[in-house]
């Protein structure tokens, strides 16, 4: 290409730059240069060539001086879009955040959730401690029985089921004579909204969602805190993540709707006998029981569902490495019950929804666990089947937070809106 080039630009020189003599030159171009070049590529050259030459004379730079300095300017221009690209999302997650705060605070000006009072137990038995532990609670999320093996969900639903395991765990501590109470919390409060699917399968605003789950954990709380003292530890899921991206860092992990509900309760029972637990990070929370035990809370989405187990054996060389002892790990995520010797996993407060059921096949049913932490340091675990709630009366839902989407009107109307959105 540089032999073209030059010609042309020799050719523009000898002919006081008349492009119209160089076009001519046509057929001695093809001679001379042994090129096949198109008259019309011809052509266009030439004018390229007749417009570089008034700037800046090309022959005085070799092949690999011109390289470097395209290569240099392209360069600058994938900086230059990358920074754009980087840019609009920042301004993206800065406006959600700004709407989000926004009407945070104008729902918390129009309800109260300030009027209660929280008795503290003395004497507490501190060899036998008792743990709740509430993952994947996926609030927001409208769940139809057409489509999750006769499974349904949402916030009526919830109260209920939180009801029923609530009472179950009550019944379960008082039987064991526990006075102290962990409540752990492992993830996924809030439904994901960043797919279409699950856009259409939410009941109100992702704000609303998680203002209305607060009121219901507060209303289980105060009821645990008649029999028990209470300390709640808590770290955030990857469904209920604000920006669209799962990273490590710790504030960007702070944009999630789990973070927003755990603060709104240490808010809410702010100069109370309720505990909060500050974490390592909003991944990792490492709960130091009063006998000793050692908890390692994780929701569990950075391990592979081939093998969980031997992924966070793995995992946990680094507190072993800093000297931390951990005598039991808990997480959620897999929407599937597990409760092992060392390592124990919840299910969801949801139970089967579309995405479990007809993509992929799996068979779940709604439950959470709770576990008896023994004066050996040894803990037994128990699965509270939450799927029927019928005859349960559930915790009061705030009228003013519960709307219901396209999903509750009528069928006929459902698919209007669907196919508008």
């Amino acid at each position: 290409m540089s032999l073209i080039r030059n010609w042309i630009y020799d050719e523009l020189e000898k002919n006081s730059y008349d492009k119209k003599v160089i076009y001519d030159s046509y057929n001695r171009f093809l001679k001379e240069t042994a090129s096949n070049m198109e008259l019309d590529s011809f052509k266009r050259t030439v004018r390229l060539c007749y417009e570089n030459v008034k700037s800046i004379d090309v022959r005085d730079y070799d092949d690999e001086s011109v390289l470097r300095t395209e290569a240099q300017k392209q360069k600058l221009q994938d900086v230059n879009n990358s920074l754009r690209k980087s840019n609009r999302e920042n301004y993206r997650i800065y406006n959600v955040l700004e709407e989000i705060y926004k009407e945070n605070v104008e729902l918390l000006k129009s309800v109260d959730l300030t009027k209660f009072k929280i008795k503290e137990h003395k004497f507490p038995n501190k060899n036998r401690i008792g743990i709740l532990q509430l993952s994947d609670i996926h609030a927001n999320e409208m769940i139809v029985p057409s489509e999750s093996n006769n499974n349904s969900y949402d916030f009526e639903i919830l109260s209920k089921r939180m009801k029923k395991y609530i009472s179950k765990a009550i019944e379960v501590f008082k039987f064991n004579k526990v006075t102290n109470v962990h409540i752990f919390m492992t993830g996924d409060f809030i439904n994901s909204s960043r797919r279409l699917g699950e856009k259409l399968a939410q009941c109100t605003s992702l704000v609303r969602a998680s203002l209305l789950l607060t009121y219901i954990l507060q209303q289980a709380i105060i009821e645990l805190s008649k029999y028990f003292n209470i300390t709640i530890s808590s770290v955030v899921g990857n469904e209920s993540r604000i920006s669209e991206e799962w990273e490590s860092s710790d504030i960007q992990l702070s944009e999630n709707f789990d973070y927003l509900v755990f603060n709104n309760l240490k808010m809410i029972f702010d100069k109370t006998a309720v505990k909060f637990n500050e974490s390592i990070n909003n991944s990792q929370c490492v709960v130091r029981l009063e006998n000793g035990f050692n908890a390692l809370l994780l929701h569990g989405n950075q391990f592979k569902t081939s093998n969980v187990e031997k992924e966070i054996a793995k995992f946990l060389q680094s507190y072993v490495y800093s000297g931390v002892h951990i005598n039991g790990v808990f997480c959620g995520h897999y929407h599937s019950s597990a409760i092992g010797d060392f390592i124990s996993r919840s299910s969801s407060m949801c139970g089967a929804n579309g995405y479990s059921t007809n993509d992929l096949g799996f068979l779940s049913r709604a439950s959470q666990n709770i576990y008896i932490v023994n004066e050996d340091l040894g803990y037994d675990g128990y699965k509270v089947d939450l799927q029927k709630v019928d005859n349960v009366v559930g915790y009061d839902i705030l009228e003013q937070l519960e709307f219901y989407n396209v999903k509750s009107v009528p069928y006929n109307n459902r698919v209007i809106v669907e196919n508008l959105v």
